[in-house]
């Protein structure tokens, strides 16, 4: 019910007119009106509410969860469906059904425990995670009653989704004895900075980084030391010299197939993402890398080590302490916004919300904002960052999401949660301990003004499970995460040839078996994408590259241009990106327009990530690609300038930050004089 109220308070808090009666008004009246809503007090959720601990998963818990599914195994419509679909019906499935039931319920079925449970259940997926162990646990028990012809598919389908053995996709990293060496601490510890002095010293090697943004700054910084370093993303590459000794790359990017000195995988942690651990899992077997260096949370030790001993790879473990210290405050802010100060950063999780505390506090407390959320370009977040990082700018405190808990170094004095609950697309949650630690360790930056860090809440509530994340101990991760390659797709699909995709992957996802050490990651966007564009004629290699494309689902407008895009390609159409979107001549003036603009840039990412595999279709070359889109990101810049002036008439100091264009133009230039490896990172 506190779920329900929550989420209810999120959809009304900041109510957002239709497009239609939007349209009918004239720009100064909305304007006003929104500026009127802004003024209005900002509601707290949890004001009166007791704030529940974090929720854990145990043994009882999933004994009762697996109980319970059992009951309802006869009834349930999708297990029903898959088990249908492989040629188990009528007569036969009522008695293996009834069979497994009896003997699952009396613990005789191997797989088909609490332990089972607890091991894949993902909380994005839910009950389908459960149901997916009672499907493989199902299959595996009644086959020695099946008929041959059915007996023969399913172990045809399970040989093909056989994922327990990922490092023999690599045989070449096999042939070779590589040094493992973690860099482990928290935030502001220093442990990138010795991986990347190692990494410079390199006659070859590559950088792989968790964002864009990220893959940049290395770039940059390495160009900067005189040390030569191409760049490859999945948007874009840059080379300095054919002969360059290392590459910056996104981990999705990582070359596994070129020999090399050294490489640096950042963000080792996330080799246990739902979503994009198996681009982390995928570097660390497959890096024809003499050393490998690991940088990230201490939580990863273990199953490094557990994955290298299989690998015979030579592990050293360097452990790193904070280079500042952070504290939590004795007291929340109380919900007095008069209390925020300079160097402050506001977090919170929701877009809507990150704009009203802006105006809030820019109107009550007179001090200038910067934003940074997940919807804002990585270009924009650097600019907004360096524009609050600047002491001779006027620009005082950061708001933001959790974006800001990556990729970004903030001189930030006191983080101030606003919320500790996110909504997930289902309902309202509490952000992890992890997570948590992760944003408020951006608290204190060593080498600033800021050598020591606070955290806090805005409501009192929230500061007890504030207080409990900062101090809870490292929770280890068990399991690193896997994808099916391109061809065990393929091998998959000759199985079942008349298939539409997004079925081949959701069959692919109830038969893989995997080691305890493996879980297969949430491919449920990927599904998503494949039912997009199932009635599209393609081949499977291309499908392939399309359904894996970053394609914001939850934007209708990219959605499109996505489906127009594959469409093209399809009726073997060239196509410019001037064909797909149109930029604004003038910046937007309103939260809802830029918002409208902010999706123009992902679908101008999305047409780069795909030139980049499409060359012959997607025409438009990549500097013109470039230009266009850094004319978006100007505009997207000029627009929170506006809505800085416009509706809030904030006078600025005539020392102007720097415009978007020369942020740019100076973070992002190759030969940049700024540039350099700061411990804190």
């Amino acid at each position: 019910m506190l779920n329900r109220c929550l989420f209810l308070f999120h959809r009304t808090s900041l109510p957002v007119r239709s497009h239609r009666s939007f349209a009918s008004t004239s720009t100064a009246a909305r304007e006003r009106r929104y500026v009127e809503k802004l003024s209005k007090p900002l509601r707290q959720p949890l004001v009166n509410a007791r704030l529940p601990r974090k929720p854990t998963k145990t043994t009882d818990w999933a004994d009762r969860m697996l109980k319970s599914r059992l009951l309802a195994f006869r009834a349930n419509n999708g297990l029903r469906h898959k088990i249908h679909n492989i040629g188990i019906k009528g007569g036969l499935y009522k008695k293996l059904s009834a069979q497994f039931i009896n003997d699952a319920k009396e613990g005789s079925v191997p797989g088909c425990d609490a332990a089972a449970v607890l091991r894949h259940y993902n909380a994005d997926e839910g009950l389908e995670s459960i149901d997916r162990v009672l499907f493989s646990s199902f299959l595996s028990h009644a086959e020695p009653q099946l008929p041959q012809n059915i007996r023969e598919n399913i172990q045809a389908l399970k040989e093909v989704s056989d994922l327990r053995f990922p490092s023999e996709w690599f045989p070449e990293a096999r042939q070779m004895q590589r040094k493992v060496i973690l860099h482990v601490g928290p935030t502001n510890s220093g442990k990138t900075y010795h991986a990347l002095n190692r990494l410079a010293e390199a006659q070859s090697g590559i950088y792989c980084g968790p964002l864009r943004l990220l893959a940049h700054e290395i770039f940059n910084k390495m160009n900067a030391r005189g040390v030569g370093c191409n760049l490859l993303t999945g948007e874009e590459r840059r080379e300095v010299s054919p002969f360059a000794p290392l590459t910056s790359s996104t981990i999705e990017m990582a070359n596994l197939r070129k020999p090399l000195e050294v490489a640096v995988i950042d963000e080792i942690q996330m080799i246990a993402d739902p979503h994009r651990g198996w681009a982390w899992t995928q570097a660390l077997l497959g890096l024809q890398a003499k050393e490998i260096h690991l940088c990230g949370e201490a939580s990863v030790v273990p199953l490094i080590k557990d994955i290298c001993k299989d690998l015979n790879d030579e592990v050293v473990v360097n452990e790193y302490k904070r280079l500042t210290p952070v504290t939590v405050m004795k007291d929340s802010l109380n919900n007095d916004w008069k209390r925020i100060r300079k160097g402050d950063c506001v977090v919170t999780f929701s877009r809507r919300e990150i704009f009203a505390i802006k105006s809030r506090i820019e109107k009550e407390r007179g001090l200038q904002c910067a934003v940074v959320y997940g919807g804002l370009p990585p270009e924009l977040r650097a600019s907004q960052a360096q524009i609050f990082n600047d002491p001779t700018s006027d620009t005082d405190v950061m708001v933001a999401s959790d974006a800001v808990g990556m990729g970004l170094n903030l001189n930030i004095k006191r983080v101030v949660f606003h919320t500790v609950q996110k909504f997930d697309g289902k309902n309202m949650r509490f952000i992890s301990y992890p997570q948590l630690k992760q944003i408020g360790g951006r608290a204190g930056r060593f080498g600033t003004a800021y050598a020591s860090g606070e955290v806090t809440t805005m409501n009192p509530q929230d500061l007890s499970y504030v207080k409990e994340a900062m101090a809870s101990p490292t929770e280890m991760l068990s399991t690193a995460g896997l994808q099916p390659t391109i061809d065990i797709i393929e091998l998959f699909a000759l199985q079942m040839p008349n298939e539409p995709f997004s079925k081949l992957i959701q069959k692919f996802e109830d038969l893989a078996s995997l080691s305890g050490k493996y879980f297969l990651c949430n491919l449920k966007d990927t599904r998503d994408i494949a039912n997009l564009i199932d009635h599209i004629q393609l081949g499977l290699r291309d499908r392939y590259q399309f359904v894996f494309a970053p394609v914001p689902l939850r934007q209708a407008k990219c959605v499109r241009a996505f489906q127009d895009m594959v469409d093209y390609y399809s009726q073997n159409k060239r196509f410019s990106l001037e064909d797909l979107t149109k930029l604004p001549e003038k910046a937007p003036s309103t939260p809802e327009s830029l918002s409208d603009l902010e999706s123009s840039h992902k679908i101008i990412m999305l047409y780069m990530w795909l030139s980049l595999r499409f060359p012959e279709h997607f025409i438009t070359p990549q500097d013109e690609a470039l230009k266009i889109k850094l004319r978006c990101e100007t505009l997207i810049d000029e627009s929170l300038r506006l809505h800085n002036m416009k509706h809030l008439r904030f006078k600025r100091k005539l020392n102007q930050p720097h415009s978007i264009a020369e942020v740019i133009k100076k973070k992002f230039h190759p030969m940049s004089k700024k540039s350099h490896i700061h411990p804190s990172k």
